[in-house]
């Protein structure tokens, strides 16, 4: 059998069609997702005590990271030594305890925090045996017992400390009457699994009623630390999923939580968060701090950017030939025999179309797998590989299935989103261009590449023709191009045709000529109203801009502009 015979054979056809069903973690049926996990180095950078946050963007495998990470944690627990204890929790299922209101964000914050002690003693409880090495049908010895007797008091304190009626302040924030009148009701542990000596789970509700004055975080971080030492000194370790989905108002009041009550203690955080939407640390009234420092309190990595064709060609390659055949592997090892894995990728790209798929993922594993599944399935010739047309075409059902309708959502991102496509693709017929550093951090910027239509690829390049200038490297997703509002007749050309004549960049360098500048955010700022006139340099103002937000102060002469 030849390659290709090889790659239209019904147990690979089959084994790709099944594909489908892994692309999402949480809808995944694997049982080990350590072993389809791709680069398992950047599992190790977690396999630490430090409090992290893994940074991502959609689809970069945030979900995958942490289950992986968890399957190592009890793959490494030895019997009768001191263990780490994993508590996944996927903090969207908290939706229905954010307020609608901004006032009331430490209310929200302590609900959550609630529940996240909630769901940390649902799983400890479920998971003793484990915890004390003893088997699923084991007895509890006398020692055990007693500290079974020794649990039960501690979460009934644990209890008290969530019934209480006030609360003390965070920070300079305090509640009113109305909001202590709110959570009072709503401020109790949910009724929790106590556990009897034979290990049994029984529902009981001994707290009712108390009389506490204030929610101490000092005692309830004391608790949550014998907790712990009655574990067998067990190591418990938060995997907090989805992070960002958290109001970004609130966040830091989470945080601010979880610092004062677990940052000192035998508690380990592994927070997984999207940039640019992620919010750990703010000032609030009176210059107080509160949540968490990076750097100093947790400590971030990001799996953003970490296979970049264009910069690392071999590394990206090998990553996704591995991505592909561990996950093929799971799905059936036969295919496997007598293949080369080295070379497994190869045996369904042609050469340009391996360059092009490997581009346009973008250092994404979902877009890459997606785009491989639709490449595979919509080839119009069997009797060859897959070729860059399959990929073209591929990249604009994708755009259109999953990322056009957020993008449609905000006109104003959307209209930048058309100018540089039409600035970019459409005139210059690339994919990749320069835009100065100091507009990275404009947030329609920003949020075009949050929604993975814009690709950060490089920072901190010079320009061809333009000195003392620092820019980074973007890509933009040319799969938008037909269900973007533009004039495409101007260039006289058919979608197919552009889509052919494209110049994907294969090299960061040849990106050095092509760079948007000033002049293009003037003109956007001003058309959708992000902007104004300055009196004293007459440039535009960036109404978004920090310093115009806080002091109305222009963000080009940098004085201060009268309201």
């Amino acid at each position: 059998m030849n390659e290709i015979e090889y790659i239209n054979s019904l147990q690979v056809r089959n084994a790709i069609n099944d594909l489908a069903n892994n692309i999402r973690t949480e809808r995944s049926s694997v049982q080990n997702l350590f072993n389809i996990y791709a680069d398992k180095s950047i599992i190790n950078r977690l396999d630490n005590n430090n409090n992290q946050i893994v940074y991502g963007r959609r689809g970069t495998g945030k979900t995958h990271l942490l289950f992986a990470f968890q399957n190592l944690i009890f793959d490494k627990n030895s019997p009768n030594k001191a263990k780490r204890f994993s508590v996944y929790i996927d903090l969207r299922k908290y939706l229905p305890l954010f307020t609608s209101s901004n006032s009331i964000n430490v209310e929200s914050a302590i609900l959550i925090f609630q529940a996240l002690i909630n769901d940390l003693i649902e799983d400890v409880t479920n998971n003793l045996k484990y915890i004390f090495d003893i088997s699923e049908y084991g007895t509890f010895s006398l020692f055990e017992e007693k500290r079974l007797e020794k649990l039960k008091t501690i979460l009934a304190e644990l209890n008290i400390e969530f019934n209480g009626r006030e609360f003390k302040r965070l920070g300079s924030v305090e509640f009113n009457k109305e909001e202590i009148k709110n959570i009072s009701g709503s401020l109790k542990l949910n009724e929790k699994p106590e556990v009897n000596i034979a290990g049994k789970k029984e529902q009981k509700n001994a707290f009712a009623e108390t009389n506490v004055q204030y929610l101490s975080f000092n005692k309830i971080s004391k608790l949550l630390e014998e907790l712990s030492c009655q574990l067998n000194e067990t190591k418990i370790v938060f995997l907090l999923d989805e992070w960002s989905e958290i109001p970004i108002d609130l966040q830091p009041y989470l945080a601010e939580l979880i610092k004062r009550v677990f940052i000192s203690s035998n508690y380990t955080f592994k927070i997984a968060a999207i940039p640019y939407r992620s919010r750990f640390r703010e000032t609030i009234h009176n210059e107080i701090k509160i949540g968490l420092e990076e750097g100093g309190d947790i400590f971030p990595i990001s799996i953003d950017n970490r296979y970049i064709y264009e910069v690392d060609k071999i590394g990206t390659k090998n990553f996704y030939n591995e991505l592909l055949i561990n996950h093929l592997k799971e799905i059936n090892s036969d295919i496997f025999v007598g293949v080369d894995e080295l070379k497994f990728i190869n045996y369904f790209f042609a050469n340009q179309a391996l360059a092009e798929i490997l581009i346009a993922s973008a250092g994404i594993p979902r877009d890459f797998i997606n785009l491989f599944i639709l490449s595979y399935n919509n080839r119009n010739n069997t009797t060859q590989r897959i070729v860059l047309k399959n990929i073209r075409n591929s990249t604009t059902e994708w755009y259109t299935s999953d990322k056009k309708e957020e993008i449609d959502k905000d006109k104003t991102t959307k209209h930048l989103f058309e100018e540089l496509v039409n600035q970019v693709i459409l005139i210059k017929k690339k994919t990749h261009f320069l835009l100065p550093q100091k507009y990275s951090e404009n947030k329609f910027i920003k949020k075009l590449v949050d929604l993975r239509v814009l690709h950060l690829r490089q920072k901190g390049i010079s320009h061809k023709h333009i000195a003392n200038k620092t820019y980074d490297v973007y890509s933009i997703d040319y799969g938008s191009y037909t269900s973007l509002d533009i004039n495409k007749t101007t260039l006289n050309t058919d979608f197919s045709e552009l889509i052919t004549n494209l110049n994907t960049v294969e090299d960061i360098r040849e990106t050095r000529s092509l760079s948007i500048e000033d002049d293009f955010f003037e003109k956007f700022n001003l058309e959708t109203g992000q902007g104004i006139k300055c009196p004293k340099c007459s440039k535009t103002i960036d109404i978004n801009h920090l310093a115009y937000i806080k002091q109305n102060i222009c963000n080009n002469c940098f004085e201060k502009v009268d309201e």
